[in-house]
């Protein structure tokens, strides 16, 4: 699926960089900062903040915001049997279950993206990454894909509050669930006065605001060839980016339509204004494919796609940008409301 560790460690496809700094301020940058880590849905949860004028403050919304994402993980992991998402799982085919606001709005998130990419995206592809999990299926189809109940058969009661799941299916958020993990830790900070932090989910990040006199947070999209590389250096701010590839652990990323594991050893990127819409959309784009992807993501004023191919015998990086994303340095900017505009800012620097 996505790459999960540090870019130092040559396994990210995607991590912040430090901005430039002027001679002699590096440190005094650095002391400026407060960050927080903590180890939660399979991956290192970190965000950084500028201190402000009460650093012990910022802390404590640092963690506060943690503690959300482990919240979030205890609704969507299906990792964990314990989990809302593993007990809703394996009550399929018994009509509607009563769920949690957070599981019924991340269900309704999933199924969403569903429609919007064409089933691209699917939640429901649980049965298929139960291997992964070291699970047998429930029931093995006599082809990859073949009478596998898809996301238009789950049932969703809004205002009853339930979800059903047809039999034989399931519920697998490892492809939307860091992004909706990120947007709710950000709304903790936004709640505790934190206006401006980077959220690093393990290489998916959401930039909130900017650092002190700065027009973003940088980041760098790594070559998925070589991964300790940036390939890529954009500046985000109120905007998201994750990555979606097979470097780390190959053929985990699933077609829905196939239930065939997608090959190719490039990387998909998506930039949202919500970490949701990045998180999901990153997974679509790599099955979808760079020129399926493009296409996509040219009909849309949300959303910016970067594919980076290692194969020196095609285009090494192909983007809906208005010139090269390896050579010029895009400030990529959210609206400062994303649940009421989604629309994205695109200007070279």
């Amino acid at each position: 699926m996505r790459c999960l560790a540090s870019l130092a460690a040559g396994c990210l496809l995607l991590a912040a960089v430090p901005s430039p700094a002027a001679p002699g301020g590096q440190a005094s940058d650095a002391a400026s900062r407060t960050v927080r880590a903590r180890y939660l849905m399979g991956t290192v949860f970190r965000i950084e903040a500028p201190s402000a004028v009460d650093p012990e403050a910022t802390a404590a919304a640092l963690e506060s915001a943690l503690d959300e994402v482990g919240r979030q993980d205890k609704i969507l992991s299906n990792w964990d049997s314990g989990s809302e998402t593993s007990r809703l799982n394996a009550a399929a085919g018994r009509g509607r279950i009563p769920v949690s606001s957070g599981l019924l709005s991340a269900v309704t998130e999933s199924l969403g993206w569903a429609a919007a990419t064409g089933g691209v995206f699917d939640p429901t592809v649980e049965p298929l990454t139960r291997p992964f999990r070291g699970q047998a299926p429930a029931r093995a189809p006599a082809r990859p894909g073949e009478s596998r109940p898809r996301w238009t058969a789950v049932e969703v009661d809004r205002e009853r509050g339930t979800v059903a799941l047809p039999p034989g299916s399931g519920l697998d958020f490892g492809g939307i669930g860091k992004g909706i993990a990120l947007d709710e830790a950000a709304a903790v900070l936004r709640r505790l006065g934190v206006a401006n932090a980077l959220l690093d989910a393990g290489g998916q990040l959401l930039a909130l605001g900017a650092p002190p006199g700065e027009p973003g947070w940088r980041v760098a999209v790594a070559d998925p060839a070589q991964r300790e590389r940036p390939r890529v250096v954009l500046l985000l701010k109120d905007a998201s980016a994750a990555t979606s590839g097979n470097s780390e652990r190959p053929g985990e990323i699933l077609d829905p339509a196939t239930g065939r594991s997608v090959a190719g050893a490039g990387s998909a990127t998506a930039i949202a204004a919500r970490a949701t819409d990045a998180d999901a959309l990153s997974t679509a784009l790599f099955v979808m494919g760079a020129r399926r992807g493009l296409d996509y993501a040219r009909g849309r004023a949300d959303l910016i796609a970067l594919f980076l191919n290692p194969s020196r015998e095609k285009a090494p990086v192909v983007a809906n940008l208005p010139s090269d994303a390896e050579s010029t340095l895009f400030l990529i900017q959210g609206p400062p409301d994303p649940h009421q505009d989604r629309r994205l800012r695109v200007e070279a620097r």
